[in-house]
């Protein structure tokens, strides 16, 4: 058996030689913009921080970063979140990056649903961006602009029906720790947070990466069994080159 493996190690070593460094054999690094406010809860966007920084060098790009995270505020201004912990966000509205993935953390969201300036660039940005991730009751922020219309959502389980009411377009579920809508994915509260990070980092750069991040965070994911069929194991985005390289660092870390 060992033999077999490291031929195989071997073989695929041998065809995805350079492949690391070659035009084309990665996908592109996706900007995560995770949104922080006045009294944003610690965990909502602390754990899909962690999981998107962690889960950067695992999606087989070679050096380069899968995911490049930043925090993101309607000012520069320091925020407090729970109370106690002060935060400085590294970008506002007015300078930050374009984001691929925008990360709306739960909390006193009504200080996002009621800034005219913030709704306008979260709008755009949600639109524009290739997934959204709500927290909590960051869902709100989402149906305010109008992306929950007519798709399924949930959110923390006391807010259940204040969404029902803020988004009667949606259909509103509870009892759901995520729910994924395409362009947008919902979770439950708190903890949630992780593990729809983990579902939109298995989606977009595959299980592999996930499970891997999943694994340093010490977190048990268990990842509903109609999703998770459907993700690929190696990323998705790499071409066959790239593929090559990722299979033989699998094989590599295999035990003997």
């Amino acid at each position: 058996m060992r033999t077999m493996a490291m031929g195989t190690l071997a073989m695929l070593t041998a065809c995805s030689a350079g492949a690391a460094d070659a035009p084309g054999a990665g996908a592109r690094t996706r900007n995560v913009a995770i949104v922080l406010y006045e009294g944003v809860e610690i965990l909502d966007f602390a754990g899909p921080s962690e999981v998107f920084a962690a889960a950067t060098g695992y999606a087989g790009l070679g050096d380069r970063p899968a995911f490049r995270v930043y925090t993101v505020a309607a000012t520069k201004a320091p925020v407090t979140s729970q109370g106690f912990l002060r935060v400085t966000p590294e970008f506002s509205i007015d300078d930050a990056p374009k984001p691929d993935i925008v990360v709306i953390p739960g909390g006193d969201s009504a200080q996002l649903t009621g800034h005219p300036r913030f709704m306008e660039w979260a709008g755009k940005a949600m639109q524009e961006a290739e997934v959204t991730l709500t927290v909590c009751t960051g869902a709100f922020v989402a149906a305010k602009a109008g992306r929950l219309d007519g798709k399924t959502a949930t959110t923390f389980y006391n807010a259940i029906d204040g969404l029902r009411r803020a988004a009667p377009r949606t259909t509103v579920q509870d009892g759901r720790r995520f729910v994924d809508s395409g362009d947008i994915v919902t979770t439950a509260g708190v903890s949630a947070g992780i593990d729809g990070a983990l579902h939109v980092v298995a989606r977009l750069v595959g299980r592999s990466a996930a499970d891997k991040t999943a694994r340093y965070m010490e977190y048990h994911w268990s990842p509903e069994p109609y999703l998770a069929r459907g993700y690929s194991y190696l990323n998705p985005g790499l071409d066959a080159a790239g593929r090559a390289a990722q299979q033989a660092a699998l094989v590599g870390e295999a035990k003997p």
